[in-house]
């Protein structure tokens, strides 16, 4: 099979996925599907040419993202009835309760959100590598509880947490016999599920945040749109490549997870540190004050939504 067969059939099964091509579309940002049915169209008239150059990397990496799929995704081969027998079986697991592996799906938020006022939000999300629950109180205290397997992961949360004052309850069970990357990307998306959960409509709130935080000599600034488009401007340069036992690569695959699932805009700037850890410590504490601003309600704005087209949610 060459690039462009197999793009084709795994085009094939997004559109399968998704429902249609219109909602492929949507989903990877498109206004209309005429771009994506165009693409198809290429494809399958180049599908014997062993010199096609499929679908360039730009536009694989936008269909993997707005479908969630892993990076490369769209370069592998896959088999639908195989995939398919493999969720059954993980859901199989998970309705028994009482077979062995049922102690390695997350456990329920210990805070008490089920009867927590506001924008409230509880998302769980299953894969062999991860098993990750997230619950989040949009119009909280700062309370907060984490349990992720990664030290350092857990205390740059707590500041998301009490700066943004977002009640937040995060339990992972991850693959980390292998290494932190599995648990912290898919942490970020799964608090970025949450996030766009708990906005709902986004119907009177700001849209926009900004902050500027400095600790020490380091200092940085995030800014966030609540869009409904998701984009990271990520310009961060680390003085060393560990905190302690923590892969400072992994921030960027949080940030992607978290900006890809929530539908937002971010650009973050560290504009300078010498500190890593002063570095990492004021990106997350201005992403917590930025996220703050951004989800408050605009008592101005009384219930409407904030931007001309009417929604932030098509």
């Amino acid at each position: 099979m060459n690039k462009t067969q197999l793009h084709l059939q795994n085009l094939h099964l997004l559109i399968k996925e998704a429902g249609s091509m219109a909602e492929l579309a949507r989903r990877c940002g498109y206004d209309n599907s005429a771009s994506l049915s165009q693409i198809k169209r290429r494809l399958e008239l180049q599908s014997d040419d062993e010199n096609g150059r499929g679908i360039r990397p730009s536009l694989l990496a936008k269909l993997e993202n707005g479908m969630g799929k892993r990076k490369g995704w769209m370069n592998r081969e896959h088999d639908p009835e195989a995939e398919q027998r493999k969720k059954a079986e993980a859901a199989a697991r998970l309705a028994e309760g009482k077979s062995e592996e049922a102690h390695m799906y997350a456990p329920r938020p210990a805070l008490d959100f089920e009867q927590a006022e506001g924008r409230v939000a509880i998302v769980s999300r299953n894969t062999y590598e991860t098993q990750i629950t997230v619950a989040i109180n949009l119009d909280g205290t700062g309370q907060s509880r984490f349990d992720t397997g990664v030290p350092f992961l857990d205390h740059m949360l707590a500041q998301i947490a009490r700066h943004g004052m977002i009640d937040m309850d995060i339990t992972c069970k991850g693959d980390l016999h292998i290494d932190d990357h599995h648990s912290v990307e898919d942490i970020g998306i799964t608090l970025g599920q949450a996030l766009k959960k708990a906005l709902g409509d986004k119907a009177g709130i700001r849209r926009y945040g900004h902050a500027y935080v400095p600790l020490d000599e380091a200092l940085s600034r995030v800014v966030i749109d609540l869009s409904g488009r998701p984009g990271l401007v990520y310009n961060v340069e680390y003085t060393r490549a560990w905190i302690g036992k923590f892969d400072v690569d992994l921030f960027s695959e949080f940030f992607i997870g978290l900006i890809n699932h929530s539908m937002m805009t971010l650009h973050i700037d560290n504009l300078r540190g010498k500190n890593a850890h002063h570095q990492a410590e004021t990106i997350f504490k201005a992403f917590g004050r930025a996220l703050r601003m951004a989800v408050e309600f605009d008592d101005r704005m009384q219930g409407q939504t904030p931007s001309t087209k009417g929604t932030l949610t098509a």
